[in-house]
């Protein structure tokens, strides 16, 4: 028999080896893509619940286009008289990403950075229609109008200014119609002036008002005011208000008032004259605008059925007022005829990274949100700082310096659900309700699920706030409703256009580009508007357009300003025309309404736009 080699083929130990250090090679950069495609995976489909809240929210607009507010203005702060004050700043760009400059020191940065620079809600109109029951009642049925605000929750005065209606008219004003201005000079005293007419001195800086005889009355007064300063002028934008005594037994004569400056803290009576400002150089004409404001009551007051201009605030986080029942099918007297009483509401949202969702409680009372990854109380952030909740207790309230002191206040809450049937606020914190008697709730912060325990809820309608990791934040920008010619492009307010009437006039063989744009302030970079009107000059004479559509500019001339161009739609236009009939243009109105998302990247900051053609109905 032949014999066999019964040897046995092997690897060496040192084959082993290297196969093993190899192999550990290969499995430690395959576990490393895991985390980098995971958080591939989670960003899509944050990107995909992102888009379909944005869509949401612009059918959420459209079914309130009655109500959308006149305009939405950036903002900056400033310190007056010792005081934070809240200030229009038209000159900021909507794609302005970094902090205001010589920001005061108690301002959080966040509030004055990025997509929170433009959260101040000018004129959103409420539609006075049949009164309604109080919240959380059933059967009382003429307690008042109820009206919720379209953004909320709304920026407060800090907690211990917070009962003082002087301080609290700078953060909520709630006023009338506009006036119809007259442009007078204050030596002239007109005695039988309107109730729904003012006149305004542009150069002394006097208005001229009506009061009633019973009553005292308060009045909205917005307007721009130039100072010189170093050789050029300052522009500030404010928004006063100025209260007349009650004049009986006498008649309610028209006087004239010097224009007045806000001072924090302090009643009207007491605010700063314009006048008296070290340079002032005058109001910027047909810059201002008046109404009737309306007062503000506590909860328990009783309503005054002989004078429907009065509301009270319900629900802060809700955005919820309620007006006077008897404002219900009231109509005002004007120079027209007459007109139903409307109230136009001026508030700042508190911060557009409070995602807020409006949902209906299925059987199963498990409510899922559009995002995932939710913030959590105690969370380490981006910025590896500790998250300290929802912060709802106003934009320039300081931080307890020990997130212990935190922990169970609602103030500090990482999610808000609100009963819309009831106006009932449960406030959830590291997954628990916070306060005695609250429903019992839970929250899966990674998946975002919210779960009522309490059956009572099923099939009710409610409002989910919250915050989300990479800091999403969804925000709307708005056109101007309705732009006005300015007289000069210098102070320019946000509701403002202007273009060069003299330098249309000048006959040059080549005219220059500044003569055929219509210029804006920097707020309105990007937006969509439509001239109702207008008349431009072409190598074959003078023609006319009507309904044109113009996308203003992304970036500023020469001037500084944003601008339309007539080539935009007339390639051969040469430049406005206003001598055919006095003015090259009338009517002039923004279209355009932009729901922005914004979130962060590796310390960069990313959005998507969703845009609309979608303005107010009239």
């Amino acid at each position: 028999m032949i014999g066999r080699d019964n040897r046995q083929v092997g690897a060496s130990l040192v084959e082993v080896l290297v196969a093993i250090g190899v192999l550990t090679i290969a499995i430690l950069a395959f576990i490393r893509l895991y985390p980098s495609g995971f958080l591939t995976l989670k960003r899509s489909g944050q990107s995909e619940s992102a888009t379909r809240l944005a869509q949401k929210e612009i059918e959420r607009l459209k079914m309130r286009q009655s109500s959308l507010p006149y305009a939405i203005a950036p903002i900056r702060y400033r310190v007056a008289n010792g005081a934070t004050l809240i200030e229009i700043d038209p000159t900021v760009s909507p794609d302005e990403t970094g902090v205001q400059p010589d920001l005061p020191r108690d301002v959080p940065r966040e509030y004055a950075s990025g997509v929170n620079r433009f959260r101040r809600i000018i004129g959103e109109r409420a539609v006075l229609g049949l009164p309604g029951a109080l919240p959380g009642t059933r059967n009382q049925i003429t307690e008042g109008i109820l009206y919720t605000m379209t953004f909320a929750p709304i920026a407060l005065p800090p907690r211990a200014l917070r009962n003082n209606p002087d301080v609290f008219v700078n953060y909520l004003q709630v006023y009338g119609n506009p006036m119809r201005r007259f442009v007078l000079d204050s030596d002239y005293q007109w005695r039988n002036l309107a109730v729904y007419d003012y006149a305004i001195d542009y150069e002394k800086g006097f208005i001229l008002l009506r009061p009633l005889r019973n009553r005292s009355i308060s009045y909205k007064v917005d307007y721009t005011y130039l100072v010189a300063h170093a050789g050029h002028y300052d522009v500030y934008q404010v928004s006063t208000v100025i209260r007349l005594a009650p004049t009986a037994p006498n008649r309610p004569y028209a006087v004239w008032v010097p224009l007045t400056v806000p001072v924090a803290g302090q009643p009207p009576e007491n605010f700063q004259p314009v006048n008296r400002i070290e340079g002032f150089a005058g109001i910027v004409p047909e810059s201002d605008s008046c109404a009737r404001l309306f007062e503000l009551l506590s909860d328990t007051a009783p309503w005054d059925p002989d004078y429907p201009y009065q509301y009270k605030l319900m629900n802060p986080l809700l955005g919820t007022l309620m007006f006077n029942p008897r404002a219900s099918g009231v109509y005002e007297s004007y120079w027209r005829g007459e007109r139903p009483l409307m109230a136009n509401i001026d508030y700042t949202v508190l911060d557009w990274f409070i995602l807020s969702e409006e949902l209906t409680v299925p059987a199963n009372r498990r409510l899922r949100l559009a995002f995932t990854d939710l913030k959590q109380f105690g969370d380490l952030q981006n910025d590896q700082t500790t998250y300290p909740g929802l912060r709802l207790s106003g934009d320039i309230e300081p931080l307890p310096s020990d997130l212990r002191a935190m922990e169970g206040n609602p103030l500090y809450a990482d999610v808000v659900i609100i009963d819309l049937l009831t106006g009932q606020s449960i406030f959830v914190q590291k997954g628990q309700a916070i306060g005695n008697g609250s429903p019992a709730v839970s929250v899966d912060y990674g998946a975002g699920i919210v779960e009522l325990r309490d059956s009572t809820f099923a099939g009710r309608k409610v409002r989910v706030m919250y915050k989300v990791h990479d800091n999403w934040a969804l925000s709307v920008q708005k056109a101007v409703q309705r732009y006005f010619i300015s007289n000069s492009l210098e102070g320019m307010p946000v509701d403002a256009c202007w273009y060069d009437f003299e330098g249309t006039l000048e006959r040059q063989e080549t005219p220059t580009p500044r003569q055929r744009r219509l210029y804006f302030n920097r707020s309105e970079a990007g937006k969509t508007i439509q001239i109702r009107e207008y008349w431009y000059d072409t190598p074959n004479g003078v023609k006319q357009g009507t309904n044109g559509v113009f996308r203003i500019s992304e970036t500023p001339d020469d001037t500084g300003y944003v601008y339309v161009d007539l080539t935009q739609l007339h390639p051969d236009a040469r430049r406005f025309a206003p001598e055919r009939i006095g003015t090259a243009l009338r009517g002039v109105q923004g279209l355009s309404l932009t729901v922005r998302l914004t979130y962060e990247v590796d310390r960069r900051t990313l959005r998507l736009d969703f845009d609309q053609i979608l303005s107010r109905t009239e």
